[in-house]
């Protein structure tokens, strides 16, 4: 749950490295043997080298069937780091054979086209990456081109680095798990760590991507224009920004980064509003700030700069991934005790507010909806859900209490607590009286890298054989709120509730980051990706465009200065209608 991220990333960091083997431990602290400087960049062989070595050793990663042993004799890692120094300043034509060599010792193969093309005949299939370099005979020379286009329909079984499941989540979920990646968590400077970096990341991304499609710039681009830079870079805090920027390059919200650390790991104990480019006051645990109080600046830096450095560094789908971004990180700080410049009735002052750890106030949930019930009467004939915290244990009462209502407003400006669809049940409870195809969603094969599957996901919840279904479905109108923090399981949900006739949704856009999220464990880093595609039945994306709207409701600097929520007081004046 993403209310819980920070404290899950400290537990996959704490098994990352207690799963570690030893001698990984060692490696990673050890000098590697190979580094780069600018100097061998003068070499013009060797970004072209470095990018054909990327793509010949991801591609047998996740091709060949020596990586799908369990005991995972051979390690694809260690490999790469003997190819580095072979490769890197030689001529086309022995490092051609120096990657032909190394391939061929992985072992011999059977290929089997017409098995694989008829297993995966019946799927409607989908093909992200482009392999056309396989057969470039004058990148790779004939011998290399051929092993390398034999090997794509080699049979095997499932990846050592890959696992594919299904989790209890309902009929069709699937999941990618790449678990038994090495993290080396080290805060050495390494070139090869460096390029292990990008080259992983990269190919992960190449092949189980759904998105690839929708990154910053051309995949194919990223890996040229990123492999001279983190070759070469050595300095620390120079690194974490090129690294930031490269996961910027995903274009996804679903993709991690620890951005919190351009501006310090301690924030405001402030829950943020923000209206255009600006944060206020929704609600604080200092008596200096209130509701409605503009932060200006925090610590001498402008929350306008600040956005701009979110704007080049936080990865994000869209604006409205940026909007929340600022929510996330506006109000961070070093300082136990920060310096803040405060705009309250057109008149700024300068205050001096103690801070809390980082994530010990959450942009997600309003602390004034937790204290109230998830669902309620806003007025006699108005109902009310905060999807933050509503359950399957409030289903009866809304059930019960929705005749009596002319309109039900749904606030998905948050993340639920509970993560049992309890909203999709709510549809079969009450507000359709047959199941229906509410996405369309894209998952990997596995059995070809970069090839996926698109099918058709019904709203079977409540709709089963032998279950009470609805036989009246509600008749007033369902209206349903989104902002920037509506993201993944949120917008999933919005498009269940839309595929029953009588929602309209209102509000500003949406994050654009659905589907599940797949962790990738990088040297000294965890890192993530939507790793299912999520489209609506008709097949229009959601990601990086958010969820429809059929009333585009901004909320304004003075509305929030004043204290309202305009989008809820648009929601009530429909409900009237």
């Amino acid at each position: 749950m993403k209310r819980n991220l920070r404290f899950l990333l400290l537990l996959c960091s704490l098994w990352m490295l207690a799963a570690l083997p030893v001698q990984a431990q060692q490696m990673a602290n050890a000098s590697s043997g190979f580094s780069m400087t600018s100097d061998d960049l003068s070499d013009p062989r060797v970004p072209g080298n470095l990018e054909t070595l990327c793509r010949v050793w991801g591609y047998a990663k996740y091709h060949h069937p020596v990586f799908c042993d369990t005991l995972c004799r051979v390690d694809v890692d260690s490999a790469l780091f003997a190819l580095l120094p072979q490769v890197v300043h030689a001529d086309r034509v022995t490092r051609n054979r120096h990657l032909l060599d190394w391939v061929r010792s992985l072992g011999a193969y059977t290929p089997n086209r017409v098995e694989c093309e008829q297993a995966l005949a019946p799927y409607d299939l989908v093909e992200t990456a482009d392999l056309g370099w396989t057969a470039d005979t004058v990148l790779l020379g004939g011998e290399l081109s051929k092993l390398l286009q034999d090997l794509r329909y080699a049979e095997r079984d499932e990846n050592y680095y890959l696992r594919m499941g299904t989790m209890e989540n309902g009929p069709g979920y699937h999941y990618l798990s790449l678990r038994n990646e090495r993290s080396y968590p080290t805060p050495q400077m390494d070139s090869r760590l460096n390029l292990l970096t990008l080259f992983r990341l990269w190919n992960v991304i190449e092949y189980y991507a759904p998105n690839r499609s929708l990154t910053l710039h051309p995949w194919e681009e990223v890996l040229t224009s990123y492999i001279p830079r983190m070759g070469v870079e050595t300095d620390p805090v120079r690194f974490s920004r090129l690294y930031f920027r490269l996961i910027r390059e995903l274009n996804d919200g679903h993709a991690y980064a620890p951005i919190e650390m351009l501006f310090g790991q301690r924030m405001l104990p402030v829950w943020p509003l923000q209206a255009e480019g600006c944060l206020f006051v929704g609600y604080s645990g200092d008596s200096a700030l209130k509701r409605g109080d503009e932060v200006v600046a925090i610590d001498g830096e402008p929350i306008s700069e600040r956005l701009e450095l979110l704007r080049e560094y936080a990865s994000r789908s869209n604006e409205a991934s940026l909007r929340q971004a600022l929510r996330f990180y506006g109000l961070c700080t070093r300082r136990d005790t920060a310096e803040v410049v405060r705009r309250r009735a057109g008149a700024c002052d300068t205050l001096r507010v103690a801070t809390v750890p980082y994530g010990s106030v959450s942009p997600i949930y309003d602390p004034a909806q937790l204290a109230q019930p998830p669902f309620r009467l806003l007025t006699d004939s108005v109902g009310y859900i905060y999807a933050g915290t509503f359950s399957r244990e409030h289903l009866a009462e809304v059930g019960q209490t929705l005749p009596r209502t002319r309109a039900l407003i749904i606030d998905l400006r948050t993340y639920p607590q509970n993560m049992d669809f309890t909203l999709t049940a709510l549809i079969s409870q009450s507000l359709r009286t047959e199941p229906v195809v509410a996405w369309q969603m894209v998952y990997p094969t596995l059995a070809l890298p970069g090839l996926f599957f698109r099918q058709e996901q019904w709203l079977y919840e409540g709709f089963e054989e032998g279950a009470e279904r609805c036989t009246q479905p509600y008749k007033g109108r369902v209206i349903l709120l989104v902002d920037e923090i509506t993201q993944s399981n949120p917008e999933f949900q919005a498009m269940a509730l839309q595929s029953c006739p009588q929602t309209l949704t209102i509000g500003s856009p949406t994050s654009g980051a659905d589907g599940d999220i797949v962790w990738i464990p990088l040297p000294g880093q965890l890192t993530s990706f939507s790793g299912v595609g999520t489209l609506y039945p008709d097949g229009t994306q959601t990601q990086t465009v958010g969820v429809r709207l059929d009333i585009e409701v901004l909320p304004t600097a003075e509305g929030l200065q004043a204290g309202r929520d305009e989008v809820l007081e648009r929601a009530l004046e429909l409900a009237r209608q």
